[in-house]
């Protein structure tokens, strides 16, 4: 049995990443999912066994009090199933965790740890990899520009393939797809997919975005919008709204891409072929979305454009145009599928479940 627990996050990406491991996981194991998202439902819906505990930060108490309720939790859980392995995703081991890691000697723990940290952060959180039995990570297509505390692997267990969620044998047909949409299978469809801000708030970037791509009369633009969003943006009469998870299964029916650069959404668009525009989100605690896209604008494998804010110089707000103009170019956006052609496959949840079951069934030394 194999316990899968993932972090909160302000996305869906550590889900995703263990739903996508708990995948081929489930081969071998049954597969239990230990969440703090708000997203649990849909690892339910996709036939896991989920158990769910709110995270602090959408709760009444303080820090201190709610790792006390996570350890609770995790050792009940921990004493329910008896797992052979159980893997944390997550950017910072939490205090609670870790107390149980200190006493639980027999316990086969494993941390999946992603790299690119940006220079100089995290150094409280990769302290706590001692904790664990093992730390594996999920590869980086842009790995050669991590100059931070994961660089290298920093002793990882496991180095894996990059991980997508979506492979391309499940990707929906594009003509499906476009005519579920009402999207013209003659013209061009661009996905946004940024998150930053209201596209009805003129000084967001997802407006500005957006009304740079309307620019174009021939283009069609479609807005993704969480699953986890309560209240939906509102949208011009000729943007289509896409909600769905995962979207990567549509991405077939579109031209080109706008996104930030997560980790996710990086490494799909990057399996997948998909021709983007990536601009890099530079406010995140330690994920180095700069060095990301600057890798991707040097291979060739993509674009990039830094967002220099609404309140900018014109001639900084105008480059935003000019890269939308390149993204549009059926020149560039063919050199680019043709650069992300050469990369390797994404198959990295197949191997970190194959690790997983591996160590699964090895005596844990010296615990």
């Amino acid at each position: 049995m194999a316990l899968l627990c993932t972090s909160n996050g302000v996305g869906l990406g550590h889900l995703t990443r263990q739903m996508a491991v708990g995948r081929f996981l489930a081969d071998t194991h049954d597969v239990v999912v230990f969440t703090l998202s708000p997203a649990a439902q849909l690892a339910v819906d996709a036939g896991f066994h989920v158990e769910y505990l709110r995270s602090h930060e959408y709760g009444t108490v303080g820090n201190r009090a709610w790792n006390g309720f996570y350890a609770t939790r995790l050792e009940h859980l921990l004493d329910q199933y008896r797992p052979d392995v159980m893997a944390f995703d997550g950017g910072h081991p939490y205090a609670g965790l870790c107390a149980v890691l200190r006493h639980r000697m027999g316990l086969r723990s494993v941390w999946s740890r992603r790299g690119l940290w940006q220079p100089g952060k995290g150094h409280d959180a990769f302290s706590r990899s001692t904790l664990f039995t093992h730390v594996v990570e999920p590869g980086e297509y842009a790995a050669e520009m991590d100059r931070g505390l994961t660089a290298g692997g920093a002793d990882a267990s496991l180095v894996a393939a990059p991980v997508s969620a979506v492979r391309p044998e499940d990707l929906r047909p594009a003509d499906e797809v476009r005519a579920e949409l009402g999207l013209d299978p003659a013209r061009p469809a661009v996905l946004m997919q940024l998150g930053a801000g209201q596209v009805n708030d003129t000084g967001s970037l997802s407006a500005r975005v957006v009304a740079s791509l309307r620019r174009r009369p021939d283009v069609q633009v479609v807005v993704t919008e969480s699953v986890l969003t309560r209240v939906p943006a509102e949208l011009p009469p000729d943007v289509v709204r896409l909600r769905h998870f995962p979207i990567g299964e549509y991405r077939a029916a579109f031209d080109a891409s706008v996104m930030a650069a997560g980790y996710n959404s990086f490494q799909e668009a990057m399996a997948l072929g998909l021709p983007t525009l990536f601009v890099p989100n530079q406010s995140t605690a330690k994920d180095d979305q700069d060095a990301r896209t600057r890798w991707a604008e040097q291979t060739g494998c993509g674009l990039r454009w830094d967002d220099p804010g609404p309140d900018a110089e014109p001639h900084l707000l105008a480059g935003l145009d000019e890269a939308v103009d390149r993204l549009l170019d059926p020149d560039e956006r063919a050199r680019m599928r043709d650069r992300m052609a050469e990369l390797p496959p994404a198959t990295g949840a197949e191997e970190i479940a194959g690790a997983l079951a591996d160590w699964s069934r090895q005596p844990v030394a010296g615990r």
